[in-house]
Protein backbone atom coordinates (compact mmCIF):
# COMPACT_ATOMS: atom_id res chain seq x y z
CA UNK A 1 0.00 0.00 0.00
CA UNK A 2 1.47 3.08 -1.46
CA UNK A 3 0.94 6.89 0.05
CA UNK A 4 2.22 9.30 -2.92
CA UNK A 5 3.04 12.87 -3.35
CA UNK A 6 3.35 14.73 -6.60
CA UNK A 7 5.24 17.83 -6.86
CA UNK A 8 5.08 19.22 -10.01
CA UNK A 9 6.56 22.20 -12.22
CA UNK A 10 6.96 22.62 -15.62
CA UNK A 11 10.44 20.90 -16.33
CA UNK A 12 10.05 17.87 -14.04
CA UNK A 13 7.58 15.76 -11.78
CA UNK A 14 8.91 13.98 -9.27
CA UNK A 15 6.70 11.33 -7.70
CA UNK A 16 7.68 10.27 -3.92
CA UNK A 17 5.76 7.14 -2.86
CA UNK A 18 6.11 4.90 0.66
CA UNK A 19 5.21 1.62 1.29
CA UNK A 20 4.15 0.41 4.64
CA UNK A 21 7.88 -0.29 5.44
CA UNK A 22 8.94 3.05 5.24
CA UNK A 23 10.94 2.72 2.00
CA UNK A 24 10.92 5.51 -0.07
CA UNK A 25 10.68 5.84 -4.22
CA UNK A 26 11.65 8.60 -6.66
CA UNK A 27 10.03 7.62 -9.48
CA UNK A 28 9.48 4.16 -9.00
CA UNK A 29 12.81 3.63 -7.73
CA UNK A 30 13.27 2.67 -3.63
CA UNK A 31 16.00 4.76 -2.37
CA UNK A 32 15.98 4.62 1.07
CA UNK A 33 13.61 4.57 4.22
CA UNK A 34 12.03 7.37 6.42
CA UNK A 35 10.91 7.38 9.80
CA UNK A 36 7.46 7.99 10.45
CA UNK A 37 8.16 11.30 12.02
CA UNK A 38 9.60 12.68 8.24
CA UNK A 39 6.99 11.39 6.40
CA UNK A 40 3.95 12.34 8.79
CA UNK A 41 3.49 16.40 7.71
CA UNK A 42 3.96 15.57 3.90
CA UNK A 43 1.54 12.46 4.25
CA UNK A 44 -1.14 14.91 4.45
CA UNK A 45 -0.46 16.61 1.46
CA UNK A 46 -1.08 13.36 -0.64
CA UNK A 47 -1.54 14.17 -4.47
CA UNK A 48 -0.67 17.84 -3.79
CA UNK A 49 0.01 20.40 -6.85
CA UNK A 50 2.85 22.89 -5.21
CA UNK A 51 4.37 25.63 -6.52
CA UNK A 52 7.83 25.63 -8.05
CA UNK A 53 9.43 27.31 -5.07
CA UNK A 54 8.01 24.45 -2.55
CA UNK A 55 9.15 22.11 -5.37
CA UNK A 56 12.93 22.99 -5.00
CA UNK A 57 12.82 23.51 -1.13
CA UNK A 58 11.65 19.87 -0.72
CA UNK A 59 14.20 18.29 -3.37
CA UNK A 60 16.95 20.32 -1.19
CA UNK A 61 15.48 18.65 1.68
CA UNK A 62 15.52 15.25 0.05
CA UNK A 63 19.16 15.93 -1.54
CA UNK A 64 20.73 16.77 1.67
CA UNK A 65 19.39 13.91 3.74
CA UNK A 66 20.37 11.27 1.45
CA UNK A 67 23.65 12.86 1.55
CA UNK A 68 23.34 13.15 5.51
CA UNK A 69 22.00 9.23 5.35
CA UNK A 70 24.84 8.28 2.68
CA UNK A 71 27.27 9.33 5.22
CA UNK A 72 26.23 8.22 8.27
CA UNK A 73 25.38 11.40 10.69
CA UNK A 74 22.08 11.84 9.70
CA UNK A 75 21.48 10.34 12.98
CA UNK A 76 23.20 13.23 15.38
CA UNK A 77 20.69 15.51 16.66
CA UNK A 78 22.13 18.79 15.69
CA UNK A 79 21.98 17.78 12.41
CA UNK A 80 18.58 15.97 12.20
CA UNK A 81 16.59 18.17 14.68
CA UNK A 82 16.64 21.51 12.50
CA UNK A 83 16.43 18.88 9.12
CA UNK A 84 13.16 17.56 10.95
CA UNK A 85 11.91 21.33 11.58
CA UNK A 86 12.20 22.49 7.68
CA UNK A 87 10.75 19.28 6.07
CA UNK A 88 8.00 19.82 8.12
CA UNK A 89 7.78 23.41 7.39
CA UNK A 90 8.76 22.56 3.32
CA UNK A 91 5.89 20.49 4.12
CA UNK A 92 3.30 22.96 5.42
CA UNK A 93 3.83 25.57 2.56
CA UNK A 94 2.81 22.74 0.45
CA UNK A 95 -0.39 22.63 2.35
CA UNK A 96 -0.64 26.76 2.28
CA UNK A 97 -0.60 26.66 -1.26
CA UNK A 98 -3.93 24.40 -0.73
CA UNK A 99 -5.12 26.90 1.43
CA UNK A 100 -4.75 29.61 -1.23
CA UNK A 101 -6.82 27.33 -3.52
CA UNK A 102 -10.04 26.88 -1.12
CA UNK A 103 -8.69 24.84 1.55
CA UNK A 104 -10.46 24.47 4.79
CA UNK A 105 -7.53 25.34 7.08
CA UNK A 106 -8.61 28.18 9.29
CA UNK A 107 -5.79 27.74 11.52
CA UNK A 108 -3.10 28.28 8.95
CA UNK A 109 -5.02 31.13 7.15
CA UNK A 110 -4.32 34.69 7.13
CA UNK A 111 -6.18 36.95 9.34
CA UNK A 112 -9.75 38.40 8.55
CA UNK A 113 -7.93 41.87 8.89
CA UNK A 114 -5.97 41.25 6.10
CA UNK A 115 -8.27 41.10 3.64
CA UNK A 116 -8.01 43.80 1.71
CA UNK A 117 -10.75 46.61 1.16
CA UNK A 118 -11.27 50.40 1.55
CA UNK A 119 -10.61 51.91 4.45
CA UNK A 120 -13.04 53.31 7.28
CA UNK A 121 -12.79 57.02 8.86
CA UNK A 122 -13.10 57.15 12.55
CA UNK A 123 -16.89 58.32 13.31
CA UNK A 124 -17.68 58.59 9.79
CA UNK A 125 -16.69 54.66 9.03
CA UNK A 126 -17.52 53.74 4.85
CA UNK A 127 -20.67 54.84 4.55
CA UNK A 128 -19.98 58.05 3.44
CA UNK A 129 -18.55 56.40 0.53
CA UNK A 130 -22.37 55.67 -0.53
CA UNK A 131 -23.37 59.71 -0.25
CA UNK A 132 -24.50 61.47 -3.06
CA UNK A 133 -22.15 63.91 -4.36
CA UNK A 134 -19.19 63.65 -2.29
CA UNK A 135 -18.93 59.83 -1.86
CA UNK A 136 -17.21 57.80 -4.63
CA UNK A 137 -19.69 55.25 -4.39
CA UNK A 138 -22.92 57.25 -4.22
CA UNK A 139 -23.69 58.30 -7.77
CA UNK A 140 -22.67 55.00 -8.92
CA UNK A 141 -24.99 51.70 -10.01
CA UNK A 142 -24.91 49.23 -8.62
CA UNK A 143 -22.68 46.92 -10.61
CA UNK A 144 -20.25 50.36 -11.02
CA UNK A 145 -19.51 50.09 -7.55
CA UNK A 146 -18.96 46.22 -7.62
CA UNK A 147 -16.66 47.03 -10.33
CA UNK A 148 -14.51 49.70 -8.90
CA UNK A 149 -14.54 47.40 -5.71
CA UNK A 150 -12.71 44.79 -7.71
CA UNK A 151 -10.68 47.02 -9.47
CA UNK A 152 -8.89 48.32 -6.31
CA UNK A 153 -9.15 45.44 -4.15
CA UNK A 154 -8.94 42.13 -6.13
CA UNK A 155 -11.82 39.04 -5.99
CA UNK A 156 -12.07 39.62 -2.49
CA UNK A 157 -12.99 42.56 -0.53
CA UNK A 158 -14.22 43.77 2.99
CA UNK A 159 -16.14 46.24 3.92
CA UNK A 160 -16.04 47.30 7.20
CA UNK A 161 -17.52 50.53 9.13
CA UNK A 162 -20.82 50.37 7.83
CA UNK A 163 -24.00 51.11 10.21
CA UNK A 164 -24.81 48.03 11.20
CA UNK A 165 -21.26 47.42 12.86
CA UNK A 166 -21.05 43.96 10.83
CA UNK A 167 -17.89 42.47 8.50
CA UNK A 168 -19.18 42.50 5.18
CA UNK A 169 -16.85 40.83 2.78
CA UNK A 170 -17.61 41.30 -1.35
CA UNK A 171 -17.01 37.99 -3.57
CA UNK A 172 -16.01 38.43 -7.10
CA UNK A 173 -14.90 34.66 -7.85
CA UNK A 174 -17.40 32.34 -8.74
CA UNK A 175 -14.73 29.68 -6.87
CA UNK A 176 -15.54 31.78 -4.16
CA UNK A 177 -18.67 32.12 -4.40
CA UNK A 178 -19.51 28.28 -5.18
CA UNK A 179 -17.42 28.07 -1.47
CA UNK A 180 -20.31 30.19 0.51
CA UNK A 181 -22.70 28.70 -0.93
CA UNK A 182 -21.51 24.67 -0.21
CA UNK A 183 -21.17 26.13 3.13
CA UNK A 184 -24.40 27.86 4.16
CA UNK A 185 -25.68 24.72 6.21
CA UNK A 186 -29.19 22.71 6.27
CA UNK A 187 -30.90 26.89 7.34
CA UNK A 188 -29.24 29.38 5.32
CA UNK A 189 -28.76 32.79 6.78
CA UNK A 190 -28.76 35.71 5.11
CA UNK A 191 -28.33 39.77 6.45
CA UNK A 192 -31.71 40.89 7.94
CA UNK A 193 -32.68 44.02 6.53
CA UNK A 194 -32.11 45.64 10.64
CA UNK A 195 -35.12 48.45 9.75
CA UNK A 196 -37.79 45.91 8.21
CA UNK A 197 -37.07 43.46 11.21
CA UNK A 198 -36.87 46.16 13.43
CA UNK A 199 -40.70 47.81 12.17
CA UNK A 200 -42.07 43.77 12.04
CA UNK A 201 -41.32 43.37 15.88
CA UNK A 202 -43.02 46.77 16.53
CA UNK A 203 -46.14 45.31 14.39
CA UNK A 204 -46.90 41.75 16.83
CA UNK A 205 -50.45 42.72 16.04
CA UNK A 206 -49.88 41.99 12.18
CA UNK A 207 -46.86 39.17 12.62
CA UNK A 208 -47.50 37.01 16.15
CA UNK A 209 -43.62 36.31 16.16
CA UNK A 210 -43.77 35.02 12.30
CA UNK A 211 -41.39 37.59 10.75
CA UNK A 212 -41.18 36.23 6.62
CA UNK A 213 -39.00 34.65 4.75
CA UNK A 214 -36.80 38.17 4.30
CA UNK A 215 -35.89 38.64 7.83
CA UNK A 216 -36.34 35.15 9.85
CA UNK A 217 -33.30 33.14 10.24
CA UNK A 218 -32.55 29.63 11.52
CA UNK A 219 -35.55 27.05 12.60
CA UNK A 220 -38.33 29.69 12.31
CA UNK A 221 -37.54 30.95 8.54
CA UNK A 222 -37.01 26.71 7.94
CA UNK A 223 -40.69 26.29 9.40
CA UNK A 224 -42.53 29.17 7.52
CA UNK A 225 -40.21 28.31 3.88
CA UNK A 226 -41.23 24.48 4.56
CA UNK A 227 -44.99 25.61 4.72
CA UNK A 228 -45.13 27.98 1.56
CA UNK A 229 -42.88 25.83 -1.06
CA UNK A 230 -45.08 23.89 -2.65
CA UNK A 231 -47.08 26.54 -3.57
CA UNK A 232 -44.58 29.15 -4.49
CA UNK A 233 -41.39 27.95 -5.49
CA UNK A 234 -42.25 23.90 -7.57
CA UNK A 235 -42.74 24.38 -11.08
CA UNK A 236 -46.11 23.38 -11.29
CA UNK A 237 -47.36 26.55 -8.82
CA UNK A 238 -47.92 28.68 -11.60
CA UNK A 239 -49.84 26.18 -13.84
CA UNK A 240 -53.46 27.64 -11.75
CA UNK A 241 -52.74 31.04 -12.78
CA UNK A 242 -51.44 31.27 -16.49
CA UNK A 243 -55.22 31.94 -17.42
CA UNK A 244 -55.76 35.18 -14.97
CA UNK A 245 -52.03 36.46 -16.39
CA UNK A 246 -53.21 35.91 -19.81
CA UNK A 247 -56.37 37.58 -18.96
CA UNK A 248 -54.33 40.46 -17.45
CA UNK A 249 -51.51 40.95 -20.17
CA UNK A 250 -54.60 40.81 -22.23
CA UNK A 251 -56.10 43.90 -21.01
CA UNK A 252 -52.90 45.79 -20.68
CA UNK A 253 -52.02 45.50 -24.47
CA UNK A 254 -55.70 46.57 -25.14
CA UNK A 255 -54.73 49.77 -22.56
CA UNK A 256 -51.72 50.48 -24.27
CA UNK A 257 -52.74 50.55 -28.02
CA UNK A 258 -55.97 52.35 -27.31
CA UNK A 259 -55.19 54.94 -24.31
CA UNK A 260 -51.49 54.98 -23.61
CA UNK A 261 -49.85 54.99 -27.02
CA UNK A 262 -49.86 58.59 -28.46
CA UNK A 263 -51.67 57.74 -32.05
CA UNK A 264 -49.45 60.20 -33.95
CA UNK A 265 -45.93 59.30 -32.57
CA UNK A 266 -46.45 55.98 -31.84
CA UNK A 267 -44.91 56.31 -28.66
CA UNK A 268 -45.56 55.84 -24.70
CA UNK A 269 -45.63 58.07 -22.47
CA UNK A 270 -42.86 59.40 -19.82
CA UNK A 271 -45.39 57.97 -17.04
CA UNK A 272 -45.74 54.08 -18.76
CA UNK A 273 -43.07 52.86 -15.73
CA UNK A 274 -45.85 53.77 -13.28
CA UNK A 275 -48.58 51.72 -15.66
CA UNK A 276 -45.46 48.46 -15.55
CA UNK A 277 -46.05 48.92 -12.05
CA UNK A 278 -50.22 48.71 -12.47
CA UNK A 279 -49.78 45.68 -14.39
CA UNK A 280 -47.36 44.21 -11.95
CA UNK A 281 -49.50 44.84 -8.94
CA UNK A 282 -52.65 43.64 -11.03
CA UNK A 283 -51.22 40.23 -11.29
CA UNK A 284 -49.20 39.55 -8.11
CA UNK A 285 -52.85 40.43 -6.53
CA UNK A 286 -54.75 38.14 -9.04
CA UNK A 287 -51.93 35.23 -7.85
CA UNK A 288 -51.78 35.65 -4.40
CA UNK A 289 -55.94 36.75 -3.26
CA UNK A 290 -57.60 35.72 -6.49
CA UNK A 291 -59.18 38.97 -7.29
CA UNK A 292 -59.02 41.83 -9.55
CA UNK A 293 -57.85 45.15 -7.93
CA UNK A 294 -58.41 47.17 -10.65
CA UNK A 295 -55.07 48.44 -11.31
CA UNK A 296 -55.64 48.53 -15.03
CA UNK A 297 -58.62 51.19 -14.97
CA UNK A 298 -58.46 54.34 -17.09
CA UNK A 299 -59.81 56.34 -14.41
CA UNK A 300 -57.63 55.12 -11.72
CA UNK A 301 -57.27 57.94 -9.41
CA UNK A 302 -53.83 59.46 -8.22
CA UNK A 303 -55.40 58.86 -4.39
CA UNK A 304 -56.54 55.79 -4.77
CA UNK A 305 -55.44 52.53 -3.25
CA UNK A 306 -53.12 50.61 -5.76
CA UNK A 307 -51.87 53.64 -6.41
CA UNK A 308 -50.82 54.63 -2.93
CA UNK A 309 -49.53 50.84 -2.66
CA UNK A 310 -47.39 51.59 -5.61
CA UNK A 311 -45.85 54.97 -4.59
CA UNK A 312 -45.42 53.19 -1.31
CA UNK A 313 -43.43 50.13 -2.36
CA UNK A 314 -41.38 52.61 -4.62
CA UNK A 315 -40.53 54.71 -1.38
CA UNK A 316 -40.00 52.08 0.87
CA UNK A 317 -37.26 50.64 -0.94
CA UNK A 318 -35.15 54.34 -0.82
CA UNK A 319 -35.89 54.32 2.63
CA UNK A 320 -34.65 50.81 3.55
CA UNK A 321 -31.51 52.09 1.29
CA UNK A 322 -30.91 54.89 3.38
CA UNK A 323 -31.73 52.92 6.72
CA UNK A 324 -29.31 50.18 6.16
CA UNK A 325 -26.33 52.29 4.47
CA UNK A 326 -26.53 55.85 4.94
CA UNK A 327 -24.74 56.96 8.39
CA UNK A 328 -28.06 57.62 10.52
CA UNK A 329 -28.92 57.38 14.03
CA UNK A 330 -32.59 55.37 13.95
CA UNK A 331 -30.53 52.67 16.14
CA UNK A 332 -30.57 54.51 19.01
CA UNK A 333 -33.95 57.04 18.54
CA UNK A 334 -36.46 57.33 16.05
CA UNK A 335 -35.58 59.77 13.28
CA UNK A 336 -37.39 61.11 10.53
CA UNK A 337 -36.40 58.68 8.45
CA UNK A 338 -37.57 55.81 10.28
CA UNK A 339 -41.03 57.36 10.73
CA UNK A 340 -41.76 57.74 7.10
CA UNK A 341 -40.58 54.28 6.96
CA UNK A 342 -42.81 52.79 9.86
CA UNK A 343 -45.95 54.93 7.98
CA UNK A 344 -45.10 53.78 4.82
CA UNK A 345 -45.36 50.18 5.81
CA UNK A 346 -48.24 50.74 7.69
CA UNK A 347 -50.02 52.11 4.31
CA UNK A 348 -48.88 48.73 2.51
CA UNK A 349 -49.92 46.59 5.35
CA UNK A 350 -53.19 48.58 5.63
CA UNK A 351 -54.51 48.24 2.14
CA UNK A 352 -52.79 44.74 1.91
CA UNK A 353 -54.46 43.53 5.09
CA UNK A 354 -57.98 45.13 3.38
CA UNK A 355 -57.43 42.98 0.27
CA UNK A 356 -56.82 39.90 2.52
CA UNK A 357 -60.16 40.06 4.27
CA UNK A 358 -62.04 40.38 1.49
CA UNK A 359 -60.63 37.40 -0.14
CA UNK A 360 -61.02 35.78 2.99
CA UNK A 361 -65.05 37.05 2.85
CA UNK A 362 -65.33 35.50 -1.06
CA UNK A 363 -63.97 32.08 0.23
CA UNK A 364 -66.07 31.82 2.77
CA UNK A 365 -69.18 32.87 0.74
CA UNK A 366 -68.21 30.34 -2.43
CA UNK A 367 -70.28 27.20 -2.48
CA UNK A 368 -69.14 23.79 -3.22
CA UNK A 369 -70.40 24.10 -6.45
CA UNK A 370 -68.44 26.76 -7.31
CA UNK A 371 -65.60 26.00 -9.40
CA UNK A 372 -62.19 28.20 -9.12
CA UNK A 373 -58.61 28.38 -8.88
CA UNK A 374 -56.99 28.75 -5.72
CA UNK A 375 -55.47 31.54 -4.81
CA UNK A 376 -51.76 31.38 -3.06
CA UNK A 377 -53.60 32.94 0.04
CA UNK A 378 -56.35 30.31 0.30
CA UNK A 379 -53.84 27.34 0.03
CA UNK A 380 -51.79 28.43 2.41
CA UNK A 381 -54.96 28.99 5.24
CA UNK A 382 -55.26 25.36 4.97
CA UNK A 383 -51.94 25.01 6.23
CA UNK A 384 -51.47 27.87 8.90
CA UNK A 385 -53.54 30.73 8.78
CA UNK A 386 -50.43 33.19 10.46
CA UNK A 387 -48.23 31.80 7.67
CA UNK A 388 -50.89 32.65 4.96
CA UNK A 389 -51.55 36.46 6.03
CA UNK A 390 -47.38 36.91 6.21
CA UNK A 391 -46.64 35.47 3.22
CA UNK A 392 -49.76 37.19 1.11
CA UNK A 393 -48.36 40.80 2.93
CA UNK A 394 -45.12 39.58 1.38
CA UNK A 395 -46.04 39.07 -1.79
CA UNK A 396 -47.56 42.55 -2.43
CA UNK A 397 -44.36 43.81 -0.74
CA UNK A 398 -41.75 42.02 -3.15
CA UNK A 399 -43.69 41.72 -6.04
CA UNK A 400 -44.50 45.13 -7.85
CA UNK A 401 -41.17 47.27 -8.07
CA UNK A 402 -38.81 43.53 -8.86
CA UNK A 403 -40.99 41.81 -11.72
CA UNK A 404 -41.84 45.53 -13.53
CA UNK A 405 -38.14 46.57 -13.39
CA UNK A 406 -37.27 43.27 -14.78
CA UNK A 407 -39.77 43.25 -17.67
CA UNK A 408 -38.98 46.73 -18.54
CA UNK A 409 -35.62 46.34 -19.11
CA UNK A 410 -36.21 43.31 -21.02
CA UNK A 411 -38.17 45.26 -23.54
CA UNK A 412 -35.52 47.76 -23.53
CA UNK A 413 -32.99 45.00 -25.00
CA UNK A 414 -35.59 43.75 -27.62
CA UNK A 415 -36.47 47.21 -28.43
CA UNK A 416 -32.49 48.23 -29.14
CA UNK A 417 -31.94 44.89 -30.65
CA UNK A 418 -34.03 44.46 -33.66
CA UNK A 419 -32.70 40.57 -34.61
CA UNK A 420 -33.21 38.87 -31.46
CA UNK A 421 -36.88 40.71 -31.91
CA UNK A 422 -37.75 39.70 -34.94
CA UNK A 423 -36.71 36.28 -34.04
CA UNK A 424 -38.71 36.36 -30.93
CA UNK A 425 -41.84 37.64 -33.30
CA UNK A 426 -41.24 34.37 -35.09
CA UNK A 427 -41.26 32.26 -32.38
CA UNK A 428 -44.13 34.24 -31.30
CA UNK A 429 -46.25 34.02 -34.75
CA UNK A 430 -45.66 29.85 -34.27
CA UNK A 431 -47.54 29.34 -30.95
CA UNK A 432 -49.87 32.38 -30.71
CA UNK A 433 -51.58 32.07 -34.68
CA UNK A 434 -53.73 35.28 -34.16
CA UNK A 435 -53.25 38.33 -32.14
CA UNK A 436 -55.40 37.49 -29.47
CA UNK A 437 -54.42 34.23 -29.36
CA UNK A 438 -54.45 33.02 -25.36
CA UNK A 439 -51.57 31.52 -23.82
CA UNK A 440 -51.51 28.56 -22.52
CA UNK A 441 -49.69 26.34 -20.17
CA UNK A 442 -48.84 24.64 -23.44
CA UNK A 443 -48.05 27.63 -24.93
CA UNK A 444 -45.23 28.52 -22.71
CA UNK A 445 -43.54 25.11 -22.95
CA UNK A 446 -42.91 25.95 -26.75
CA UNK A 447 -40.98 29.13 -26.37
CA UNK A 448 -37.51 28.84 -25.81
CA UNK A 449 -35.99 31.80 -27.27
CA UNK A 450 -38.41 33.72 -25.55
CA UNK A 451 -36.67 32.12 -21.64
CA UNK A 452 -33.10 32.88 -23.57
CA UNK A 453 -34.52 36.48 -23.82
CA UNK A 454 -35.44 36.56 -20.50
CA UNK A 455 -32.21 34.84 -18.79
CA UNK A 456 -29.87 37.49 -21.12
CA UNK A 457 -31.78 40.28 -19.89
CA UNK A 458 -31.13 39.19 -15.77
CA UNK A 459 -27.95 38.60 -17.42
CA UNK A 460 -27.55 42.03 -18.73
CA UNK A 461 -29.64 43.93 -16.17
CA UNK A 462 -30.37 42.01 -12.77
CA UNK A 463 -32.57 43.11 -10.49
CA UNK A 464 -30.56 42.89 -7.48
CA UNK A 465 -26.18 43.20 -7.53
CA UNK A 466 -26.22 39.20 -6.09
CA UNK A 467 -26.77 37.42 -2.99
CA UNK A 468 -26.32 37.01 0.45
CA UNK A 469 -25.36 34.98 3.15
CA UNK A 470 -24.01 34.89 6.44
CA UNK A 471 -21.32 32.80 7.41
CA UNK A 472 -22.59 30.11 9.88
CA UNK A 473 -18.89 29.01 10.46
CA UNK A 474 -15.59 29.69 10.64
CA UNK A 475 -14.26 29.00 7.15
CA UNK A 476 -11.49 30.09 5.00
CA UNK A 477 -11.69 32.03 1.20
CA UNK A 478 -9.00 32.96 -0.65
CA UNK A 479 -7.11 31.75 1.92
CA UNK A 480 -8.29 34.48 4.33
CA UNK A 481 -10.26 33.65 7.59
CA UNK A 482 -13.79 34.31 8.01
CA UNK A 483 -15.32 34.46 11.29
CA UNK A 484 -18.56 32.76 11.82
CA UNK A 485 -21.28 35.48 11.63
CA UNK A 486 -18.87 37.46 8.58
CA UNK A 487 -21.83 39.21 5.99
CA UNK A 488 -21.09 37.72 2.49
CA UNK A 489 -21.91 39.26 -0.62
CA UNK A 490 -21.45 37.57 -4.01
CA UNK A 491 -20.96 40.13 -6.61
CA UNK A 492 -23.11 38.05 -9.29
CA UNK A 493 -24.29 41.55 -11.25
CA UNK A 494 -20.57 41.97 -12.21
CA UNK A 495 -19.72 38.46 -13.01
CA UNK A 496 -22.45 38.13 -14.98
CA UNK A 497 -20.69 40.03 -17.28
CA UNK A 498 -17.69 39.63 -17.18
CA UNK A 499 -15.71 38.42 -20.40
CA UNK A 500 -13.95 35.73 -18.44
CA UNK A 501 -17.09 34.12 -18.18
CA UNK A 502 -18.94 35.24 -20.97
CA UNK A 503 -18.11 35.82 -24.75
CA UNK A 504 -19.07 39.30 -25.79
CA UNK A 505 -20.56 40.30 -22.60
CA UNK A 506 -22.08 43.26 -23.17
CA UNK A 507 -24.20 42.44 -25.90
CA UNK A 508 -27.78 40.78 -25.86
CA UNK A 509 -27.27 37.17 -27.61
CA UNK A 510 -30.14 34.99 -26.30
CA UNK A 511 -28.57 32.13 -28.62
CA UNK A 512 -26.04 31.44 -25.12
CA UNK A 513 -28.78 30.09 -23.17
CA UNK A 514 -29.68 27.75 -26.22
CA UNK A 515 -29.00 24.35 -26.56
CA UNK A 516 -28.23 24.13 -29.95
CA UNK A 517 -26.91 27.85 -29.88
CA UNK A 518 -23.26 28.59 -31.13
CA UNK A 519 -20.94 26.81 -29.00
CA UNK A 520 -18.09 29.67 -29.38
CA UNK A 521 -21.00 31.83 -27.26
CA UNK A 522 -22.57 28.85 -25.11
CA UNK A 523 -23.18 30.09 -21.70
CA UNK A 524 -22.10 26.50 -20.77
CA UNK A 525 -18.79 27.57 -20.94
CA UNK A 526 -19.04 29.94 -17.71
CA UNK A 527 -18.64 28.98 -14.04
CA UNK A 528 -22.01 27.71 -12.77
CA UNK A 529 -21.89 29.77 -10.12
CA UNK A 530 -21.21 32.92 -11.88
CA UNK A 531 -24.64 33.89 -12.64
CA UNK A 532 -27.86 33.69 -10.12
CA UNK A 533 -30.07 36.04 -10.63
CA UNK A 534 -32.89 34.34 -8.46
CA UNK A 535 -30.17 33.12 -5.87
CA UNK A 536 -29.18 29.62 -4.85
CA UNK A 537 -30.32 26.58 -2.74
CA UNK A 538 -32.92 26.55 0.42
CA UNK A 539 -33.11 30.19 -0.30
CA UNK A 540 -33.48 30.80 -3.99
CA UNK A 541 -36.18 33.64 -4.78
CA UNK A 542 -39.66 32.15 -3.50
CA UNK A 543 -41.60 34.41 -5.96
CA UNK A 544 -39.19 33.52 -9.19
CA UNK A 545 -41.95 31.35 -10.78
CA UNK A 546 -44.75 33.97 -10.65
CA UNK A 547 -42.25 36.76 -11.85
CA UNK A 548 -40.97 34.62 -14.79
CA UNK A 549 -44.65 33.38 -15.47
CA UNK A 550 -45.68 37.37 -15.73
CA UNK A 551 -42.72 38.12 -17.81
CA UNK A 552 -43.09 35.98 -19.93
CA UNK A 553 -47.01 36.09 -20.98
CA UNK A 554 -46.76 40.04 -21.04
CA UNK A 555 -43.86 40.14 -23.14
CA UNK A 556 -44.87 37.67 -25.54
CA UNK A 557 -48.14 38.84 -25.94
CA UNK A 558 -46.48 42.74 -26.65
CA UNK A 559 -43.96 40.95 -29.77
CA UNK A 560 -47.04 39.24 -31.43
CA UNK A 561 -48.68 42.83 -31.53
CA UNK A 562 -45.73 45.34 -31.72
CA UNK A 563 -42.79 45.70 -32.98
CA UNK A 564 -40.77 47.66 -30.14
CA UNK A 565 -38.06 50.76 -31.14
CA UNK A 566 -36.06 53.22 -29.15
CA UNK A 567 -35.19 56.50 -29.79
CA UNK A 568 -33.83 58.22 -26.80
CA UNK A 569 -30.50 58.05 -24.65
CA UNK A 570 -29.43 54.36 -23.40
CA UNK A 571 -31.29 53.41 -20.63
CA UNK A 572 -30.24 54.33 -17.23
CA UNK A 573 -31.12 52.29 -14.16
CA UNK A 574 -30.66 53.49 -9.88
CA UNK A 575 -29.47 51.87 -7.38
CA UNK A 576 -31.02 51.13 -3.66
CA UNK A 577 -31.84 47.71 -2.43
CA UNK A 578 -32.55 46.86 -5.94
CA UNK A 579 -31.86 48.00 -9.51
CA UNK A 580 -34.61 49.99 -10.81
CA UNK A 581 -35.13 51.88 -14.41
CA UNK A 582 -34.20 55.30 -14.24
CA UNK A 583 -35.67 56.32 -17.58
CA UNK A 584 -38.76 57.15 -19.02
CA UNK A 585 -39.81 53.64 -21.07
CA UNK A 586 -40.96 55.53 -23.77
CA UNK A 587 -41.00 52.66 -26.27
CA UNK A 588 -42.36 53.08 -29.88
CA UNK A 589 -44.60 50.34 -30.52
CA UNK A 590 -45.73 50.04 -34.54
CA UNK A 591 -48.36 47.87 -34.97
CA UNK A 592 -47.92 44.39 -36.98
Amino acid sequence: MYTTLSLINKRRTLHLKRDDQNVLYENGVATRSWNSTDLAPISTCHKVKASSDVYFDCIQMYTMRAGLKFCNLDHLPAIKKPLQHRIKNAAYSIEACRVEDNSDSFEHARPFEDIPGPKPIWILGNSFRFLPLIGEYGDKTGTERLQMLREHFGDIVKMEGLPNKRKSVFLFSPTLIEKMYRTEGTWPMRIAMESLHYYRLNRDWIYHGKYGLTTSQGKDWHDFRTKVNKHMIQPRAINPHVQQIDEIAAEFVEKIRDELRDPSTLELPASFNNEMNKWALESIGAIAVNHRLGCLKSDLAEGSEPQKMINCIHEMFSLMFKLELMPSLWRLYQTRSLKRFFYILDTINEIAIKYIHQAKERMHNKTESNSHEKSVLEKLLAIDEQTAYVMALDMFTAGVDTTSNACGSMLYHLSVNPRVQEKLHEEAKAVLPEKGSPITLETLKNVPYLKACLKESHRLSPISIGTLRTAQSDIVLAGYKIPKGSDLIAGHALLSIDPTEFERPNEFIPERWIRNGSEFLSAKNAHPFSYMPFGFGARTCIGKRFAELEIEVLVLKLIRNFRLEWHHQPMKWDSYLINTIASPLKFKLIDL
